[in-house]
C-alpha cells in the first residue's frame, strides 16, 4: 500500500509539473502573474476557508488579472471592473464557456442545464424564454399575487413570534419563505401554513444539496480522482437531485393531467403553466425534459441565494438603527399604515433600493460567481488567458475595494442615491455584477431583485427589532463560503410593535 501510494504521489507529481510546463511554454505572450505554485497541490494550500479574501489580499501584489494553479486546474482571477468589462464585454464570446465541476456531472446538468452547457441555439432559446416569457415584466406582474400570499403568511409568522415574545430565527424564516416564494411562483402551491408538509420536504432536500455542493472536491482539482469519485460527492448529488428532480416530475405529470382531463380549466398564473404553453407551441423546441432543468436551475439557483443575501441586509440594517430608521421613514411615506407593500410600490422607494444594492455590494451571494471557461486562447491586457482556463470573478474584492468604492467597508446604502453613481444591477455597470454579466448573466436577476426587495420591506415596515444577543456584530459572526456566502451564526432577533 505504501509504495502504491508513493508511486500515485510520484506520478501526480510529475503530471501536474508537465501540466505547468506546458500551458507557460505554448504561448508567446505570458501568461497573468500570480504567487509560485507547490507540486502537485499548486496554490490549493494557500486559499484557505475564505478564497475570496485570500484572492483580494494576492490581486494586490499580483494585479487585477492574475493565475493559480488548483491543483492541475488552470485559474484565472480577475479583481477589477475594467478587467471584467474586458472578458465579460470584449471577449464575451471567448469567455462565455461554463467550467463544469465534476458534481454538477450528476443527473446530465453538465449537459441539460441551462447554467452549464455551451452557447448554442438551446442555449439562446431557453434564455429567450427565460427573458422573453418567464421572467418577463408581464408575466411577473401575473403572478405577484401568489408572492403577496406567501409574504403576508411571513407576515403572520413573525406577528406570532412578537406577540409571544419569542425570539425568530431570521435565517430559517428566510428560508421558508424564499421556498414558499418559489414554489408558487413555480407551480401555484397553495398551504394555510407557514411551514408546510411539501415545503419541509423541500426545504431538507435543498439544505442537502447546499452542504454537498459547498464542499471542495479533490476530483475537480486532480481529474484522475474523477472516475473513483473519493468524496462520493458526486454519488451524493446524483441521489438528492434525483429526488428534486422526482417532486418536479410530479407537479408536471399533475398540469399535463389536469389539462388533458380539464382543458377548460382556468389556467394557473404560474411559471409551469408558461412552460407548458410554450413546450405546445411551435416556436421553441422545449420538451418536457427541458422544463424539468429550467425548473431546477430556477429553483435551486434561486432559493439559498435569496435567502443569505436577505439575512445579510438585515444583519446590516440592525447594526446601522440610522439606516434601518431612514427606511422605516421612506416606507411609511410611500406605502403609509397598510400592512403589505405592493410590487407596484418599489418605484417609489429609491432608498429600499440603494439598501438591496448596497447589501449586495458588502455581501454578494457569489463572491467569486459561477466559473467561467476560456474557449479559446485570448490575449487580455498583455497577457495570454489560454483555452480551458477557469475564470474567476471576485466580486467580493470588487465590493470591497477602497479604489472603487468611498469606505467600503461600511454600510452605506445612500451611495447608490447620488446622480453620478445611478447603478443597477442588470450588468452594465461592472464595479456591480452580483448576478454576472453579458452572456452568461443570471436570467432570474428580475424575480430575485422583487423577492429581496419585497422581504426586506415587509420585514422593516411591520416591525421594531432588537437582537438576541447585542454583541452579535457580523464582523465577529463571520461568513461561511457554500452555495451561497451565508453567515456563519444565523441572525436572531426579537420582533416587536414600536
Amino acid at each position: 500500500m505504501d509504495s502504491f501510494a508513493a508511486c500515485v504521489a510520484l506520478f501526480l507529481m510529475v503530471w501536474t509539473g508537465f501540466l505547468y510546463l506546458r500551458a507557460g511554454s505554448r504561448h508567446g505572450k505570458p501568461l497573468p502573474p500570480g504567487p509560485k505554485p507547490l507540486p502537485i497541490v499548486g496554490n490549493f494550500l494557500q486559499l484557505g476557508k475564505k478564497p475570496y479574501e485570500t484572492l483580494a489580499e494576492l490581486a494586490k501584489t499580483h494585479g487585477p488579472l492574475m493565475s493559480i494553479h488548483l491543483g492541475s486546474l488552470y485559474t484565472v482571477i480577475v479583481s477589477s471592473p475594467e478587467m471584467a468589462r474586458e472578458l465579460l464585454q470584449h471577449h464575451g464570446q471567448v469567455f462565455s464557456g461554463r467550467y463544469i465541476a465534476q458534481v454538477m456531472h450528476a443527473r446530465d446538468l453538465n449537459k441539460l442545464s441551462m447554467a452549464f452547457t455551451p452557447p448554442g441555439k438551446e442555449w439562446r432559446d431557453k434564455r429567450k424564454i427565460c427573458k422573453e416569457h418567464v421572467f418577463s415584466e408581464r408575466s411577473l406582474e401575473t403572478s405577484q399575487g401568489l408572492r403577496r400570499e406567501k409574504l403576508q403568511q411571513l407576515l403572520d409568522h413573525v406577528q406570532r413570534h412578537c406577540d409571544r415574545g419569542e425570539v425568530v430565527d431570521i435565517h430559517e424564516a428566510l428560508l421558508v419563505t424564499n421556498l414558499n416564494l418559489m414554489l408558487t411562483t413555480l407551480f401555484s402551491t397553495q398551504s394555510p401554513e407557514f411551514e408546510s408538509a411539501v415545503t419541509g420536504e423541500f426545504k431538507e432536500i435543498v439544505e442537502v444539496i447546499a452542504s454537498t455542493l459547498a464542499v471542495p472536491n479533490f476530483a475537480d482539482y486532480f481529474p484522475i480522482l474523477k472516475p473513483f469519485d473519493p468524496q462520493g460527492i458526486k454519488r451524493r448529488a446524483e441521489f438528492y437531485f434525483g429526488k428534486l428532480f422526482g417532486k418536479f416530475q410530479c407537479f408536471l405529470n399533475d398540469r399535463l393531467e389536469s389539462r388533458r382531463t380539464n382543458p377548460g380549466a382556468p389556467r394557473k398564473n404560474d411559471l409551469l403553466e408558461t412552460l407548458v404553453d410554450i413546450s405546445r407551441g411551435n416556436e421553441y423546441n422545449l420538451t418536457n425534459d427541458d422544463i424539468l432543468y429550467l425548473l431546477f436551475d430556477l429553483f435551486v439557483g434561486g432559493s439559498e441565494t435569496n435567502t443569505s443575501s436577505i439575512e445579510w441586509i438585515m444583519t446590516e440594517l440592525l447594526f446601522n438603527p440610522d439606516k434601518l430608521e431612514k427606511l422605516k421613514e421612506e416606507l411609511k411615506l410611500v406605502v403609509g399604515e397598510k400592512e403589505q407593500v405592493d410590487e407596484s410600490d418599489i418605484p417609489r422607494l429609491p432608498y429600499l433600493q440603494a439598501v438591496v444594492k448596497e447589501g449586495l455590494r458588502y455581501h454578494p451571494p457569489g463572491p467569486l460567481l459561477l466559473p467561467r471557461r476560456s474557449e479559446a486562447d485570448q490575449e487580455v491586457n498583455g497577457y495570454m488567458i489560454p483555452k480551458g482556463a477557469q475564470i474567476l470573478f471576485n466580486v467580493w474584492a470588487m465590493g470591497r475595494d477602497p479604489g472603487i468604492w468611498p469606505n467600503p467597508d461600511s454600510f452605506e446604502p445612500e451611495r447608490f442615491l447620488q446622480d453620478d453613481n445611478k447603478i443597477d444591477l442588470k450588468g452594465q455597470h461592472f464595479k456591480l455584477i452580483p448576478f454576472g454579466a453579458g452572456r452568461r448573466i443570471c436570467p432570474g436577476m428580475p424575480l430575485a431583485a422583487r423577492i429581496l426587495q419585497m422581504t426586506t420591506a415587509i420585514l422593516v415596515h411591520n416591525f421594531e427589532w432588537k437582537l438576541e444577543k447585542e454583541k452579535d456584530h457580523p464582523d465577529h459572526k463571520g461568513e461561511v463560503l457554500g452555495v451561497a456566502l451565508r453567515r456563519a451564526v444565523p441572525l436572531r432577533a426579537f420582533p416587536f410593535k414600536g
